[in-house]
């Protein structure tokens, strides 16, 4: 019985290395967590090629991180491309409530001239 056990974690850990090794790059800028109720990531994600990164993409790092952690109420992903201001409007959020949801906000990017390209 033990050796199933092993066995079952240790594939466990594999799925999510294979995961994470899939995922478009990413940045943590921040992390915070009240109790069990709820954890949030701040998620730098960059340009894909030459555009966006999608609600695909954006769901699988969100999938990845909560996957991480102990189990929480809800959970929260803001993303923001290179250079957006934390605080002032994310690019794209993912929730978990419990289950999870990506909505991409392009109107948040016209304040960026980087990015206004985008915005349409």
């Amino acid at each position: 019985m033990k050796r199933t056990i092993v066995f079952l974690l240790s594939a466990g850990f594999s799925l999510l290395t294979i995961a994470a090794e899939n995922l478009i790059p990413y940045k943590i800028l921040n992390r915070s967590e009240m109790a069990h109720y709820k954890v949030s990531y701040d998620i730098e994600v960059p340009i894909v090629g030459n555009r966006l990164p999608n609600e695909k993409e954006l769901g699988a790092i969100s999938t990845y991180l909560v996957s991480k952690e102990k189990a929480h109420d809800n959970s929260f992903v803001l993303f923001y491309l290179p250079g957006m201001k934390l605080g002032a409007g994310a690019y794209a959020t993912a929730h978990h409530q419990p289950e999870m949801k990506v909505v991409i906000m392009k109107f948040m990017l016209s304040q960026y001239p980087e990015y206004r390209q985008y915005a349409q």
